[in-house]
């Protein structure tokens, strides 16, 4: 009888299986001096230097495998995969992507090898800048996915992956003609026709994107909430008469996804509210806030007191009266930078349309240039963190690279406009930056904001914004941190923007804050709606049409159901001191 073959890799799959990593590497080190050649045990001892205590090890273990590994090789996926996996881990993004790269260099023909490039070339600029931001190595990566011809068994990932680059680059209509085209070929993929439909959406397509999501309904009797909650948002009389049925069915599932249950949870409002039935909407609203606070909690302490912490830090450089002046970086011929803050759905998004229509600026839109070069420069961190290490050596740095960025997205336009709310927290940083850029702080009245907040589906829901006592809790830490800036606003490039008085008087207010930023009035900026270029925010079907007035009031048929909300309602915002003043 033949005995059979022993494991020699059986202690480092129960030490793996244990848990027990960095001695699953030790066994799977040792274990290779006797057999080098043993790729299986190469590829486990990485995985378990990389969730161990060794992840430069792994690093080099998995590139030195992966450069001889014929594309066909049964153990390529797991390697390549993995050395993908070690550049999230460790943010060595530059190693794994000369890997890749030399690769496919030395080997074109193989589409495989263009994907794991481009795939790790769009890693590394999201975990640099999670929001759009100038990227010209993006470029690189949409080309040469381009060149995948459609015989290439990976032409399909190819495309795939293209659509995300398109997203991210908020390149909506390129986007929506690649994942048609896709979905062509694939019909029965829910995901991607559901990633369409929402690309039609963002890009304005509002018919196709209600077309595409009745398709989806039809097709799909199980295809969850997030093609009536398009068509809720987009156009809600074509929502189907089956449509409370199925989203209580969903909210009732047990164990139900967070998400799903969010989602539905707000068509359900959104119905009721359209109904008039004020009080069952807002229950639904609770309902959907729940779901997503239960499975996305959040450390509001931590929030409220990383505010307190950036208003020392303004305080602090007031008083001592630091100096503000930047060293200028020779090669600024390019824009010079606008930035708009505020709450989301504060008015940013109207005040940023009538400023870019102006034929002197480029509206950016919601970038993260600025994030992404303080986490160049000074370290990830809390913004508190980030302002600390703020150097003169520093400053300089953030500054040219920054700027560089503005060329690129419009090298010959004089202003380039960020229009990320959440540039709020960054003011003390941008303003010890960039001392000589306009800030325009848009607001509103606090319960149109908040109430707006609480009753908008955001792709990503803003966890502060789930549970109405904490959203109170942060709307006053903003308030006052805003008054801190403003009271700290030593070189007068705070611009108070209240949306109310924006919407009743755009031509006095706009010129106003447009004379702030140095350009005198244009006509074109009263017909922003006319300029085609696509907003990708809650806001995107608003700022497709003139100015109106009918919603300045629409928060309050919520009042009586707002509870902790009640005390941000007073006569007027302690912010409300008149445009500029």
């Amino acid at each position: 009888m033949t005995q059979a073959k022993a494991d020699i890799a059986q202690d480092l799959k129960l030490a793996m299986s244990a848990g027990e990593f960095d001695k699953a590497a030790k066994i799977g080190s040792r274990i290779l001096r006797l057999h080098p050649k043993r790729t299986d045990i190469q590829i486990m001892t990485a995985v378990s230097e990389l969730q161990g205590k060794m992840p430069a090890q792994a690093g080099q273990r998995l590139r030195r495998i992966f450069r001889n590994l014929a594309p066909d090789d049964r153990f390529f996926g797991p390697v390549s995969q993995n050395l993908v996996q070690y550049a999230q881990r460790t943010s060595d993004f530059d190693t794994v992507e000369a890997a890749f790269e030399q690769r496919y260099r030395a080997a074109p023909q193989y589409g495989v090898f263009a994907c794991l490039l481009a795939e790790v070339i769009f890693r590394h600029q999201t975990h640099l800048s999670p929001g759009r931001s100038f990227a010209p190595r993006l470029d690189y990566a949409v080309e040469i996915l381009a060149k995948i011809p459609e015989s290439d068994p990976h032409q399909i990932d190819a495309q795939m992956l293209l659509a995300r680059i398109f997203l991210y680059q908020d390149h909506h209509q390129k986007a929506s003609d690649v994942l048609a085209n896709i979905a062509q070929k694939r019909p029965n993929n829910l995901a991607l026709r559901e990633q369409l439909a929402s690309t039609y959406a963002f890009a304005g397509h509002v018919d196709k994107a209600v077309s595409t999501c009745l398709a989806i309904i039809d097709e799909f009797p199980d295809c969850g909430a997030q093609p009536y909650n398009i068509i809720s948002f987009m156009r809600a009389a074509d929502l189907p008469e089956k449509t409370r049925d199925v989203l209580g069915a969903i909210i009732n599932t047990p164990n139900a996804p967070y998400d799903q249950v969010y989602k539905a949870s707000f068509v359900l409002a959104r119905m009721d509210d359209a109904a008039g039935d004020m009080k069952s909407a807002f229950d639904w609203y609770q309902v959907g806030h729940a779901a997503s606070r239960q499975a996305r909690p959040i450390d509001m302490a931590a929030e409220l007191h990383e505010m307190e912490l950036i208003a020392k830090l303004a305080r602090k450089a007031a008083s001592e009266q630091e100096d503000t002046k930047t060293a200028l970086v020779a090669e600024e011929d390019g824009p010079k930078p606008i930035f708009i803050v505020g709450m989301p759905r504060s008015g940013t998004t109207l005040s940023e349309r009538i400023l870019g229509a102006h034929p002197d600026v480029y509206a950016a839109g919601e970038i993260g240039d600025l994030a992404k070069a303080l986490i160049e420069v000074v370290g990830r961190g809390t913004m508190s963190e980030q302002i600390a290490r703020l150097s003169q050596k520093n400053i300089v740095e953030v500054r040219k690279r920054y700027l560089a960025a503005m060329k690129g997205y419009a090298p010959n336009a004089r202003f380039v406009v960020n229009k990320t709310p959440a540039n709020f927290l960054r003011v003390e940083a941008i303003r010890r930056v960039f001392p000589d850029a306009p800030i325009l702080h848009t607001h509103r009245h606090p319960l149109a904001t908040c109430l707006s907040l609480y009753t908008t589906p955001f792709a990503n829901p803003m966890r502060f914004a789930d549970d109405l006592g904490d959203l109170a809790d942060y709307y006053r830490a903003y308030e006052n941190l805003m008054k801190v800036y403003f009271e700290t606003d030593r070189n007068g490039m705070l611009f108070d923007l209240p949306y109310e008085d924006l919407v009743a008087d755009p031509e006095t207010v706009g010129k106003a804050y447009l004379a702030h930023c140095g350009l005198d009035w244009h006509p074109a900026c009263l017909e922003f709606y006319r300029n085609d270029k696509a907003a990708t925010t809650a806001s995107m079907i608003q700022v497709r049409r003139p100015i109106y007035t009918d919603s300045l009031g629409k928060w309050q048929r919520f009042k009586p159901y707002i509870g902790p909300l009640a005390d941000l309602d007073r006569a007027s915002s302690a912010l409300d001191k008149g445009p500029g003043e």
